[in-house]
């Protein structure tokens, strides 16, 4: 079954609260999700290299959980009312101070 999300709107001036390593969104996904940050977007079928941890809402879960995933800056400012599929195993990490320590 495909995964879906959307961009949040509003987020730009947000900042990680984490209180180990920088305020990077793209490191507080590392962080969180212990993996290595993909070199591509997690937008299927986009080949364009990740360039920000983007603020997104996963399409099915609890809409007022905000999540993290790696993407480009293209995929980044898509419109919020346009679903994302993500690429099959895209890990998602939550964007709350305590799923990143």
């Amino acid at each position: 079954m495909p995964d879906y999300v959307v961009n949040m709107d509003g987020t730009a001036g947000r900042k990680c609260q984490c209180t180990i390593g920088t305020k990077s969104w793209v490191e507080h996904w590392e962080r969180g999700t212990g993996l290595e940050l993909p070199e591509k977007c997690s937008a299927k079928y986009c080949g364009n290299y990740v360039q920000v941890g983007a603020h997104v809402k996963h399409i099915g879960s609890d809409q007022r959980i905000a999540w993290i995933v790696p993407f480009c800056q293209w995929h980044n400012k898509r419109p919020s009312n346009m679903p994302i599929e993500l690429k099959p195993g895209t890990t998602l990490c939550g964007a709350a101070k305590v799923d990143c320590e």
